[in-house]
């Protein structure tokens, strides 16, 4: 027994000795620039982060952490410890699940929260797909910061110089966040940015006893998704469906029991504090939901120096080379906010190099030859996927790609292992599989955005589908 104690004794002591292992840790920085020194930044205590961070330095930080002591990547939004401790890196990207839903819903996550310490925004503003950014090169040149947009090199505008101002908003009768009747969201002024996302509205009306009321709605995200697609009863017994320009008919409504309240709750549960609405007259669909927003752009008098407003299907015919609104069983919400959104990035990605708009030339051609030679000198540049996995294979680092086969057709020629699913369910079999073979593994899931596509979840159907995605 004395012995049994002795040498428990010993082993305690010798445990004390053993120097502990350090584990690699994130922490978020503070966004005030109190001093340059490091060390201060770490000191602060009024816990001021970054509101959003921009892709690009999720993409340095994806960086650091794969590559440690090989990169030379100062992160302005985060201190990384012990880099080059992190042994695996597991990248999950969730299409369809923004901030807003993952914090409002944070009990489907149990075990994604018990593994996620820290959390922030991401703000995503590009052309390209999130992956392409990711797994591109990171230039020498470059410091994590949050971008403005620049539409062009001539005019340093941004999405804030198009929002419609207020004494605009009173002289073209928007709804006012006073007035009865009136549901606002939770738009937060302060949070308003050029990268704030955009989101664009359209909605078909029909003529009831009380005048005009909703019957469709269609919002849609900044990459042309649908985020909310659904049709609305009016409560009023409705006098003319107006089919030639909804497309909306009797029997369309008769198994409908969406009401005007439950779309508005949507589009506040959707929208996020500092989202932008895109839209053709945008204060009519304003009207229709019964909603105020502030943070609004009109595509109808973008285009026009004095402010004259062009239908939108002259704009997207002349700019979009698109054909619009020419079907006889009425207008679809969806195509008219995706060209009203295409029309907003044209401007927004061109600026001043946009040629103006001219009724006479929209069947001659003229501008529309001038408008495509100036889109040929602004072509995205073509992201190149080897980047990131070429500096992992020379650092004799594996590395696996989790996805359906559309996707892993990107990464033929690239040296990574590829793990094709299909669907999110084995998605998650393979990933937990890949990580223990692999230092680093990214899986993307599609489930939820598929679902959501064209297609209105209340919230209990929504936390649902979470919970079995959470598995």
């Amino acid at each position: 027994m004395k012995n049994n104690k002795k040498l428990k004794k010993e082993t305690v002591a010798t445990l004390k000795q053993t120097p502990k292992r350090t584990s690699p840790k994130i922490f978020l920085n503070c966004s005030r620039k109190h001093s340059s020194n490091s060390k201060e930044q770490q000191r602060c205590k009024c816990k001021k982060t970054y509101e959003k961070v921009p892709v690009e330095d999720v993409r340095n930080l994806l960086h650091l952490s794969l590559l440690g002591d090989q990169v030379s990547q100062n992160l302005r939004w985060c201190t990384v410890k012990h880099s080059s401790r992190i042994a695996k890196v597991l990248l999950l990207i969730i299409h369809g699940l923004n901030s807003s839903c993952y914090r409002k819903n944070k009990d489907c996550f149990k075990k994604l929260c018990k593994a996620v310490s820290l959390e922030t925004k991401v703000a995503f503003n590009s052309s390209r797909d999130i992956a392409s950014v990711l797994f591109s090169n990171v230039p020498e040149s470059e410091k994590p910061a949050i971008v403005s947009i620049k539409p062009d090199d001539s005019s340093n505008t941004g999405r804030l110089t198009y929002l419609v101002s207020k004494k605009k908003m009173l002289q073209m009768n928007y709804p006012k966040n006073d007035d009865e009747g009136i549901v606002s969201t939770n738009y937060a002024n302060d949070l308003l940015t050029d990268s704030s996302p955009l989101f664009a509205l359209d909605c078909e009306m029909c003529k009831t006893e009380d005048g005009l009321e909703l019957t469709k709605v269609c919002l849609i995200d900044e990459t042309g998704s649908s985020v909310l697609c659904t049709l609305v009863k009016p409560r009023n017994p409705i006098v003319n469906y107006l089919t030639l320009y909804s497309g909306i008919t009797c029997e369309d409504l008769s198994a409908v029991e969406t009401r005007l309240e439950d779309v508005q709750q949507a589009v506040i549960h959707l929208l996020p504090p500092d989202a932008i609405l895109v839209g053709q007259s945008i204060e009519n669909d304003l009207w229709a939901l019964r909603m105020y927003h502030p943070f609004c752009i009109d595509t109808s008098d973008m285009f026009t120096q004095s402010g004259h407003r062009v239908k939108l299907a002259d704009l997207a015919s002349f700019y979009l080379s698109r054909n619009i609104q020419n079907d006889e069983m009425g207008h679809d919400p969806y195509e008219d906010a995706l060209a009203a959104l295409d029309l907003c990035k044209l401007k927004l990605r061109m600026g001043s190099n946009l040629p103006k708009y001219s009724r006479r030339n929209l069947i001659s051609g003229d501008e529309s030859q001038k408008l495509e030679l100036s889109k040929s000198n602004n072509k995205v540049e073509t992201i190149s996927y080897t980047s990131l996995f070429e500096s992992l294979k020379n650092s004799e680092k594996s590395c696996a790609v989790v996805d359906v086969r559309r996707i892993l057709r990107r990464f033929e020629n690239v040296a990574v292992d590829q793990i094709e699913c299909i669907n999110d369910s084995e998605t998650v079999k393979k990933t937990l599989g890949a990580i223990r073979r692999h230092e680093f593994v990214c899986a993307q899931f599609h489930g939820l955005h598929t679902l959501l596509q064209g297609n209105y979840l209340s919230v209990d159907n929504l936390r649902v589908s979470l919970e079995i995605m959470q598995g």
